[in-house]
């Protein structure tokens, strides 16, 4: 009976061993992809979450925010605590950052190529009027492997981006003639600056005269560079204006501004 105790427990652990390869070899769970890693971030009032394809050696990413309030508020009552993260590698932040942004309208953002170097940026919604909108953009630098902040786009109303013309266009009514101003920016050096700054205004108020100004860029800073006024009830400005959307276009040389 005592030699036959040795085989039932070699026969006991063999099972055991068998048992413990079986579990070792069980399949290890494959990583989330960042679509579930997004799904899991909290979004409500104060939080917000989205992917950004950035199209660079990092590919997408995931960026959360989250409104804080200052605990002695002065002119902003909340700052923007901002993170980026590899869905890939979740456990750290690859970049935070805490920006003076109040944000009026918290949560919507929009993911463009806003200097149209062929990485994806994105915009943050902070002003909406009757007409105007206002974005605050965050450029992806591929070289640091960062967003970075764009202030001069914040200064932008409504803009609209055209890639063919590599131009960044903004319009702000100011009354139902659609007088206002208008605004083109490009990137020169890898800085957003204005071009042009087309005005329209009311001389004598309403029912008055209409003027209109151009701005052209010229050594670093806006100069007037044409003018011209039209009667009350005239809407030529119409016309006028849209020739002077067009950057090639600088006005017939008896109506412009020596320099």
């Amino acid at each position: 009976m005592k030699k036959a105790a040795v085989p039932a427990l070699l026969a006991v652990l063999l099972l055991c061993g068998c048992q413990e390869g079986a579990a070792s070899s069980d399949p290890v769970p494959p990583p989330k992809t960042a679509q579930e890693v997004l799904e899991e971030q909290p979004v409500d009032d104060t939080h917000d979450a989205f992917l950004v394809d950035t199209g660079g050696r990092m590919g997408t990413l995931l960026v959360t925010t989250e409104l804080v309030a200052y605990e002695e508020p002065e002119e902003l009552l909340y700052y923007l605590h901002l993170s980026v993260w590899d869905p890939s590698a979740p456990g750290e932040p690859i970049q935070i950052q805490e920006i003076d942004w109040e944000t009026v309208h918290y949560g919507e953002h929009q993911i463009v190529d806003v200097n149209f170097d062929g990485f994806q940026d994105f915009t943050y919604l902070f002003y909406r009027g009757i007409q105007a909108e206002g974005y605050h953009c965050m450029i992806w630098d591929e070289e640091q492997e960062l967003f970075v902040e764009e202030p001069e786009y914040a200064a932008i109303s409504s803009p609209v981006l055209d890639p063919e013309t590599q131009t960044i266009y903004g319009w702000n009514r100011e009354s139902a003639a659609s007088d206002g101003v208008s605004t083109i920016h490009k990137w020169e050096d890898g800085e957003l600056v204005c071009v042009r700054r087309i005005e329209v205004y009311k001389i004598d108020g309403w029912g008055g005269p209409f003027a209109l100004t151009v701005q052209d860029r010229v050594n670093g800073e806006l100069t007037e560079v044409f003018r011209t006024e039209f009667p009350a009830g005239s809407e030529e400005y119409f016309d006028e204006r849209a020739k002077w959307k067009h950057l090639d276009y600088h006005g017939e040389e008896d109506n412009q501004i020596s320099s």
